[in-house]
């Protein structure tokens, strides 16, 4: 039985405005970040056995950590506002700039759509991020010779665990599946917070 990922789709990103533990957190009005091409979660985990009697008796291998490669089609000035923390300064040369300053980046919920495909059948699967802060460590311009080269932004991204439910356990992701696109858009709407008069 199938079930390969053949497809991203809707990438969303809302500020994350408060979090008390044992709760989900609030979030901030979501905007969807251009198309999406691609992401690529990279997770890790504890590598720490328990040895006794020459084998291992208990083994603490929980995820530790959640990073994100995600490739959208672009990132607008505002995008970069929500995702950076640029600010607008006035009287910059005489004019109002857009500056890239020391600030940290802010946290937020970053969710997309996996399309799945199963002998010809897709669905769609629905990931969230509940916590998670971007920036753009590289930035490549390229002349035209010919052809468009097609410069799309790397944007990295850590996450960080959250308690969600008050069990004592760590949440990372939440995801759900669908029958129809509409029907995963519209949850993620309705967990980041997102109009749908904007998508």
């Amino acid at each position: 039985m199938a079930n390969a990922n053949v497809g991203m789709m809707y990438p969303v990103f809302a500020p994350l405005v408060t979090h008390t533990d044992g709760s989900m957190p609030t979030y901030g009005t979501g905007v969807v970040i251009h198309e999406a091409r691609n992401a690529t979660v990279t997770k890790t985990y504890a590598d720490n056995p328990l040895y006794g009697d020459d084998r291992i008796v208990d083994d603490d291998n929980g995820m530790t950590a959640l990073n994100v490669s995600f490739e959208p089609t672009g990132v607008s000035d505002s995008d970069r506002v929500l995702l950076f923390g640029e600010v607008l300064k006035g009287n910059i040369g005489g004019i109002t700039a857009q500056v890239e300053m020391d600030n940290e980046t802010p946290w937020g919920g970053f969710a997309y759509v996996r399309k799945m495909r199963d002998k010809g059948v897709y669905s769609y699967e629905a990931w969230l991020i509940l916590k998670i802060k971007f920036s753009e460590e590289n930035q490549t311009t390229t002349t035209k010779e010919g052809s468009i080269v097609w410069n799309t932004p790397t944007l990295n991204g850590r996450g960080a665990a959250l308690d969600i439910d008050g069990s004592g356990k760590l949440a990372w992701r939440i995801h759900q599946s669908f029958e129809t696109l509409s029907a995963a858009k519209s949850w993620i709407n309705t967990m980041l917070n997102v109009s749908t008069a904007t998508t």
